[in-house]
């Protein structure tokens, strides 16, 4: 008796769980359900009434927008930064992380927890100084400065990557020593391919982070000719308040938010499995 009533609690909280769970899903969704039914709008029918289902889909709202609003440039500044920024990262976190988890030297320890503290830090904090440098060396209003920023070898990249290389017996990098290899060779050819699912996650994070970056671009480029989608789009919204063409501006939110979609439709699984792993192996 007591089994079968433990039982039906069990249900009833797993319905109750569930129902919580569909409701905030359906919190996640309405968002960008209700921007795509507007995008499809005129902008007389989106201002009649901005919950009614479009009477005729006005998809040259996205052809338009893609024209008038310089998306192509905005697009090429994302993609050259999520690239490049994406791949000095990663490099740098991976050849951190190696050096710190398998060679012992002096500071090795200050260093690991110098990482952990870096990420407590907030980036606000560090904007004073940031801005100056950059200013000072030259490297304001340059895609070179943003890439610099994102190659910073400390943070969660560093800590995922830690724990796999941590958990990679250092008898595969001793043997390859004895048979002739560098510390670089040991380290691109033996020890960074069994690395592999954490280099896949942090280099998958790494890019949609890079991708979404609004903050980063903003205070450190002027030009709007190397602008990427983040600073773009909120140069539309800036705009709109005065030509107050709105189907148009949720056309090009949904255009931005396309590639992070796949990418995350594609990965998601990969993302969450090989982060798990490294937490774990850490």
């Amino acid at each position: 008796m007591f089994i079968l009533k433990e039982s039906r609690v069990h249900k009833v909280v797993f319905m109750v769980v569930s129902i919580i769970f569909f409701l905030y899903m359906l919190t996640l969704i309405f968002p960008f359900f209700w921007m795509l039914l507007n995008s499809l709008k005129t902008n007389m029918d989106f201002f009649q009434d901005i919950w009614n289902i479009p009477k005729q889909p006005q998809l040259e709202n996205y052809l338009s927008v893609w024209d008038q609003m310089n998306l192509l440039t905005y697009f090429g500044n994302s993609i050259f930064l999520t690239v490049f920024g994406t791949l000095l990262s990663v490099t740098s976190a991976s050849m951190c992380a190696y050096v710190i988890a398998k060679y012992k030297f002096r500071f090795s320890k200050i260093l690991y927890t110098m990482a952990l503290v870096v990420m407590l830090i907030p980036s606000i904090g560090t904007l004073p100084a940031m801005y100056r440098f950059m200013i000072n060396t030259g490297l304001f209003d340059t895609r070179g400065g943003l890439l610099l920023l994102y190659s910073g070898g400390f943070g969660f990249n560093f800590i995922l990557l830690y724990g796999f290389f941590k958990s990679i017996s250092w008898s595969y990098a001793e043997a390859a020593f004895v048979d002739g290899a560098t510390d670089a060779q040991a380290f691109f050819r033996i020890m960074l391919p069994q690395a592999r699912p954490g280099i896949i996650a942090v280099t998958i994070i790494q890019g949609i982070n890079v991708w979404n970056d609004y903050f980063s671009p903003y205070m450190y480029l002027n030009s709007k000719s190397k602008m990427p989608l983040a600073v773009g789009i909120y140069n539309m919204v800036q705009e709109q308040q005065y030509a107050a063409d709105w189907p148009k501006l949720f056309a090009a939110m949904l255009i931005a938010l396309i590639p992070i979609l796949i990418v995350y439709a594609l990965f998601s699984n990969t993302i969450i499995e090989n982060t798990v792993a490294g937490g774990l192996k850490g």
